[in-house]
């Protein structure tokens, strides 16, 4: 939830940003990642 929660908070900050990526290491050799994508997200490098 934190590393989602971080991600959020950055992609309202930076609405030029498309994409954002959450990786975690749970152990005995497992893994997981997620690519979000931002739903701020303006072409237009943040300008409205």
């Amino acid at each position: 939830v934190r590393l989602m929660t971080q991600l959020a908070r950055q992609f309202e900050e930076q609405p030029e940003v498309r994409y954002g990526l959450t990786t975690m290491c749970v152990g005995f050799g497992m893994g997981a990642t997620v690519v979000w994508e931002n739903p701020h997200f303006n072409a237009d490098g943040g300008n409205k």
